[in-house]
């Protein structure tokens, strides 16, 4: 996988118990390797830059896991086991803001992406082109 540019990289401030929230479910995503191991590491200061593909699947993750049938899932590490609390969580609003907070950043750079690739031109019409 290649290092995101500049351009196509967002930089995210994740603080408090949304970081705590984030840390609990960013686990290993095989289409981004690393991804998981930045975010234990990060610690809430600076901020965690990303790039749009893995922005885009810790997205996916956090959508999963807060629409999951049984319930809110809290994994706690000590002793390894796995709970589900009702919606109305402190826990799970709390993802529930992260996730949204991350969808609109997801939602903005996929905009500007768009915007770039038609780069101000209209699409044409069918019979438009040159004319002689």
């Amino acid at each position: 996988m290649r290092k995101p540019a500049a351009e196509d990289a967002c930089r995210i401030l994740v603080t408090g118990s949304e970081l705590v929230e984030l840390k609990r479910h960013a686990h290993e995503i095989p289409e981004c390797p690393g991804l998981d191991r930045r975010i234990q590491r990060y610690n809430g200061r600076g901020s965690l830059k990303m790039s749009c593909d893995e922005l885009d699947w810790l997205v996916a993750v956090l959508d999963a896991v807060l629409h999951d049938p049984k319930g809110y899932p809290c994994v706690e590490y000590e002793p390894w086991k796995l709970e589900y609390v009702q919606a109305a969580d402190e826990r799970c609003v709390t993802c529930r803001q992260l996730f949204d907070r991350l969808r609109q950043e997801s939602d903005r750079m996929f905009e500007a992406a768009r915007k770039k690739r038609t780069n101000g031109k209209r699409p044409r019409k069918l019979g438009e082109g040159k004319r002689r």
